[in-house]
């Protein structure tokens, strides 16, 4: 799978001994622009939406997954490939967080200095399957952040939209999210947002932008990456 483009690396990536190479880094990476808008059918992503993922690439972690975002008119688009798969994904729409699938970390203010999640922090799972009455239709929803001072309002289900196609050892996700289903997100003041991702499959095992999972990133907004949308100030007057 591809490297992420336009991404940069912000500090020594020096291996030394005993100590995991992506501690080292504060990666921020520039989110590729569409000319979307937010539909309940999002379509396939390009490969200039691609991301890296360290956890595989530098700390030689399991590679099974690939992951693409894009930044359109008023939403943001994901896309999950996972394939190297012998059973069917583990999801369950009560146990988002347990669930195998993309969990997505959004800080809308990027507070780089704060280690607890304010109101301004979301995670979002994105799961192939696990609703429905055979739980056989993909799963979109807010799960919430261990140790968070404050939660921020759960979206609306009308601002998300999931897709999910899953075959013989693969499986491919779709999703978009509102603007305004990300609380605080100011695309003219904070154009660049606290951004990590991990995909969990208890099959494979985990793959992640950057740091490990068991380095309490998930709880942590300052240990994420950064993701800068393109051009906000252009598209919040479209």
């Amino acid at each position: 799978m591809n490297k992420g483009r336009n991404s940069t690396v912000m500090s020594d990536t020096e291996s030394l001994p005993g100590i995991d190479p992506t501690s080292l880094i504060r990666l921020k990476v520039k989110c590729h622009r569409l000319e979307r808008s937010f539909s309940d059918r999002p379509e396939a992503l390009p490969d200039e939406a691609i991301l890296p993922s360290l956890s595989c690439e530098l700390a030689e972690g399991p590679k099974f997954a690939q992951v693409r975002v894009a930044v359109g008119k008023d939403a943001l688009f994901f896309q999950l490939d996972v394939q190297g798969k012998s059973q069917l994904p583990w999801c369950r729409d009560s146990r988002l967080e347990d669930s195998d699938g993309l969990h997505v970390w959004i800080d809308t203010r990027n507070s780089r200095d704060v280690h607890r999640a304010t109101k301004y922090c979301q995670r979002i799972c994105f799961l192939p399957l696990g609703r429905g009455p055979k739980a056989d239709q993909p799963v979109m929803g807010w799960a919430p952040i261990n140790r968070a001072r404050e939660n921020p309002p759960v979206p609306a289900d009308d601002r998300l939209a999931i897709r999910s196609r899953i075959t013989e050892g693969r499986y491919r996700l779709l999703a978009a999210i509102e603007f305004d289903a990300l609380y605080g997100l100011d695309l003219a003041d904070f154009p660049t947002i606290g951004f990590h991702f991990s995909v969990i499959d208890r099959e494979l095992g985990t793959q992640s932008l950057a740091l490990e999972p068991d380095q309490h990133v998930a709880e942590n907004p300052s240990l994420w990456s950064q993701l800068e949308l393109a051009a906000l100030n252009s598209l919040s007057q479209q």
